[in-house]
């Protein structure tokens, strides 16, 4: 896809949308490295004047004064600044100057002629100033930019109007903003969005306030400040934002290193409160503040009170929050508030490579008086980019991109994309925990087919298998022996590979032997980590004597009349059942766990005769096939020992 500009020369040139990125980070990297300035937040605020004026020329449909500055004459505050005109007066921009030499102004300024601020798509603009803000600058902030893609469907699922008043607290560099207002050039009676958004830090507001003036001349008003300070909400903009809002869209910063610890900003919250659990089980607001609280539990309760009645909230919050027993006072105070419209699952990749912290999107409608408690929930599985941000595969094919359907099928009716979950008296809302497990493959419906479905949980209770958990044995422990200690990362392809330098002494698993009773045929499963929940292996006669880590499940078969090991690891991989275990995991920040919810896992019993049975057996015989072939390479070899 590209669109057609005009350089300087007068010459049309085609500029691939991607490019436009590009430009703009190889002309913040050229200033880093060739200016005298060398501080980041500088050279933004300069690129962002920079950015302006370049807009203003474009409006103004003269580049006199910029010619006369390329060609050597004057200054960059002589004659870029008066370009500016009104805005030059905004409190973002009052007295602001360019700080870099004008040798590398100029620079930049050339590297900009041939792209079109102004006829360049909201999604390009915005895309391209969030490749001026490196991760050393925003992820000490818990700030980390949403994607294109998940930006437009937040948007498209809250059908944003052209008449509506809307509002991100947390806008960064105004993509969100920009999103909204995006294809509303003027609504029929000639009014267009009124578009709001604050941001803490004073270069991101700059840049968003640059990309709105491109995008929504004349209606956005971008301020600087702490959002969450009501006060300053009246010194800076004039007036109180409590229920002022048809739409608030926000990704706000999140996580306990940037906590708020501000008792005045507390004391106004009800969630800055201390809250604690009746002995029924129901929470209870107490009337002491909270020594601190998590920035997004806060933001959260002051999107709600922005907006007006039937106003709509779109807000990315961590997965924790959703999952967290601790925090489930949260829920019971939104739904004082208002109703639960939907709840999309993030997939993991979704911020990445910015951060690996799990996330998911709360759809949220003011009323005092909710009729029901049932809310449509969604999962995503693809992104539109892998996890180092690439959005194009190796293989040149563009990455699944899941937001962009499920937004369009949103208000479809009959959609199968979305299902239908009653909430009522539910605190923990991890999306993907309600959505019932898509449809068999045909491959696997034919393995399974006439299995009897059971969970692990009923297989414990009837005595035919055993659930047991590892131990740590501590850092001091590691190298001190031979027998292996077993993690999570030992795990792979339904065998284990331990690390000799973890290896622990022969007391050591003396301690541990009689409570984990290891032994060949016992099933090892991932519960606890980030990335390896679920991956399974089978102890054969070999590897039976270790010590196995806390972040493990040890499962037992005790009537082997009823299962067999290898039947039950077979089916424990099985591609449905790989996907529930997804579904019961709960993420906190970045370390997942399966917790007790690992008994409601459910599979089918692949016992005696059956469709799965040819295939089981060559499953059985392959793994024992290469477990003999093992125990012979050890045998043959000596220990190995650390260099």
């Amino acid at each position: 896809m590209a669109i057609r500009v005009q350089r300087s020369d007068s010459q049309a040139s085609l500029i691939d949308l991607r490019s436009v990125s590009q430009v703009f980070h190889d002309i913040y990297f050229h200033l880093y490295t060739n200016s005298r300035v060398s501080r980041a937040e500088s050279i933004l605020g300069d690129l962002s004047l920079l950015l302006l004026c370049k807009i203003a020329t474009e409006k103004q449909g003269t580049d006199e004064l910029v010619k006369e500055y390329l060609s050597g004459s004057g200054t960059a505050n002589t004659n870029l600044l008066p370009l500016l005109g009104d805005l030059k007066e905004s409190p973002l921009w009052k007295s602001e100057t360019f700080k870099l030499d004008d040798k590398s102004l100029r620079m930049a300024l050339t590297e900009l002629e041939g792209i079109s601020l102004t006829a360049s798509p909201a999604h390009v603009l915005g895309e391209a100033f969030q490749a001026l803000i490196g991760p050393g600058i925003r992820g000490d902030k818990g700030q980390f930019f949403t994607p294109r893609s998940l930006v437009q469907a937040m948007t498209t699922i809250l059908a944003v109007q052209p008449h509506e008043k809307i509002l991100d607290p947390a806008c960064g560099t105004g993509g969100f903003l920009a999103q909204a207002n995006s294809g509303f050039s003027r609504s029929s009676d000639g009014r267009t969005p009124k578009i709001f958004g604050v941001d803490k830090d004073q270069g991101l507001a700059r840049l968003s306030e640059a990309l709105l003036s491109a995008l929504a001349p004349g209606s956005a008003r971008i301020g600087s400040f702490n959002s969450l300070d009501f006060d300053a909400w009246d010194r800076e903009m004039g007036f109180n934002p409590e229920g002022q809002f048809d739409v608030v869209l926000t990704n706000p910063p999140f996580g306990a290193k940037i906590a708020v610890t501000d008792h005045n900003i507390l004391r106004r919250y009800d969630l800055g409160s201390s809250w604690v659990q009746s002995s029924e089980g129901n929470w209870i607001q107490t009337r002491s503040v909270a020594n601190v609280q998590d920035p997004q539990i806060l933001f959260l309760e002051f999107c709600v009170r922005c907006l007006k009645p039937d106003g709509r909230l779109g807000i990315v919050l961590p997965e924790g929050l959703f999952g967290n027993k601790q925090t489930s006072y949260v829920w019971d105070w939104l739904e004082t508030k208002g109703k639960i419209d939907a709840l999309l699952d993030c997939p993991r990749t979704t911020f990445q490579p910015g951060t690996d912290t799990k996330t998911n999107v709360l759809f949220f409608t003011r009323t005092e008086f909710p009729q029901d408690r049932k809310a449509r929930i969604a999962v995503a599985l693809h992104c539109g980019h892998d996890r180092r941000g690439r959005d194009v595969s190796n293989s040149g094919s563009d990455h699944t991109d899941d937001f962009k359907p499920l937004a369009q099928s949103f208000s479809r009716f009959g959609s199968t994309s979305w299902q239908s979950v009653d909430l009522t008296g539910l605190r923990y809302l991890v999306p993907r925990y309600f959505v019932n497990a898509p449809p068999l493959d045909q491959n696997e419906k034919d393995v399974v087919l006439n299995a009897r479905l059971t969970t692990l949980g009923e297989l414990l209770a009837e005595g035919v298998i055993s659930v047991r958990k590892g131990n740590e044995v501590g850092s001091e422990a590691y190298g001190t022996g031979e027998v292996p200690f077993v993690r999570t990362s030992d795990i792979a392809n339904f065998e284990i590979s331990t690390d000799p330098t973890k290896a622990v002494s022969e007391d050591i698993y003396l301690r541990y032997k009689k409570a984990q009773g290891l032994r060949t045929g016992d099933i090892l499963m991932v519960v606890d980590g980030r990335y390896r929940i679920g991956a399974t292996a089978i102890l054969e006669e070999h590897n039976s004597r270790c010590v196995v880590q806390s972040h493990l499940r040890i499962i037992s078969v005790r009537r082997h009349d009823l299962l067999d090991p290898y039947e039950l690891l077979f089916a424990l991989n099985l591609p449905s059942v790989r996907l529930k275990i997804r579904s019961l995991v709960f993420i906190q920040s970045t370390l997942g766990t399966l917790g007790s919810r690992l008994l409601e896992l459910q599979i089918p019993l692949l016992h005696g005769d059956g469709p799965w049975r040819n295939r089981l057996d060559r499953f059985r015989e392959t793994l024992r096939s290469r477990a003999e072939m093992l125990s012979t390479l050890k045998s043959m070899t000596a220990p190995e020992v650390e260099l």
